[in-house]
């Protein structure tokens, strides 16, 4: 992909971009919507954000009270320790949030959400 986008080779990148949109795909996570998120937030509801954006990015901007798990790495042990209480994945766009949060569905964690566009949307 780099090298595609080093040399402006649009028609590869357009190719690369289907190819991971379609492994994507398979993934149907829980979600929810940024306005749905926001209502939750000032009604202060129970819930735990976990951003799984790499530190410098999450220290740029985060949402007040998340916590950063980049990658995801140690997610599922992080989640088990809180509870019942909704959990909200973000990331940048949402891909890297969808994967975990199918996974961690498929896991047996009911209680996982994904933030639809993850923090490229909430920020708008």
């Amino acid at each position: 992909v780099k090298e595609a986008i080093l040399n402006d080779d649009v028609e590869t990148v357009k190719k690369l971009m289907k190819t991971a949109d379609d492994f994507l795909s398979q993934f149907k996570p829980k979600i929810i919507s940024v306005d749905e998120f926001k209502n939750l937030i000032a009604k202060n509801e129970k819930i735990i954000i976990f951003d799984l954006r790499d530190i410098k990015s999450f220290e740029e901007s985060s949402i007040k009270d998340s916590v950063n798990v980049p990658y995801g790495i140690g997610l599922s042990e992080k989640i088990k320790s809180v509870g019942n209480k909704k959990i909200v994945l973000t990331c940048f766009a949402g891909k890297l949030s969808n994967v975990a949060g199918d996974l961690l569905n498929k896991e047996g964690f009911d209680n996982v959400y994904v933030l639809q566009g993850g923090m490229m949307a909430y920020n708008k």
